[in-house]
């Protein structure tokens, strides 16, 4: 099975991303569980909240994992979740790097911060300065894990296709 994680800031495009890829490799895709665990959430979420959204999300592969046999996408992973925690609490979480160390997948496509932020009740950083931060932030991470990823950037349609592209330079069925 090829694995393909879609990961980066928010409001990059990557819940879109994952929706078009799965339609045009006819497969499902993995839905973001932090969206689930946080829209009925009501105050301040904490760091064990972002652990239990890893967890989550990590089972939400390991289920899906079960199903598919060709292709599998992933609409964020656990670097987000490892990411979240030391951004916001400033510093790192060993359950969330030991989930990190589990997951496996073959393709990371990183979303660029070339889209416009859109406003979303559980999004955090509008400010441009917050979003390339965080986007060298994703590149760097995912550079000292050593895992094959491309940035894939571009509006709508250009950006599925730039996708598709990097993905096709990888899978071969």
């Amino acid at each position: 099975m090829f694995k393909i994680a879609i990961t980066g800031p928010e409001s990059t495009g990557k819940s879109t991303l994952a929706e078009k890829l799965a339609h045009h490799y006819k497969t499902d895709f993995i839905p973001e569980y932090s969206r689930t665990y946080l829209e009925n959430f009501a105050g301040q979420y904490t760091e064990d909240d972002v652990v239990e959204i890893a967890k989550g999300q990590y089972n939400l592969i390991l289920e899906e994992e079960k199903k598919s046999s060709k292709i599998l996408i992933a609409d964020t992973e656990i670097v987000v979740c490892k990411i979240w925690v030391e951004y916001v609490f400033k510093h790192s979480n060993k359950v969330i790097d030991e989930i990190l160390k589990q997951q496996n997948f073959a393709l990371y496509l990183l979303c660029d911060i070339d889209l416009p932020w859109v406003y979303d009740p559980l999004r955090e950083n509008p400010n441009i300065e917050e979003r390339k931060e965080l986007f060298e932030i994703y590149k760097n991470t995912l550079e000292q894990m050593k895992v094959p990823f491309e940035i894939v950037s571009g509006d709508d349609e250009v950006r599925v296709n730039n996708a598709i592209k990097i993905i096709e330079k990888y899978y071969h069925e």
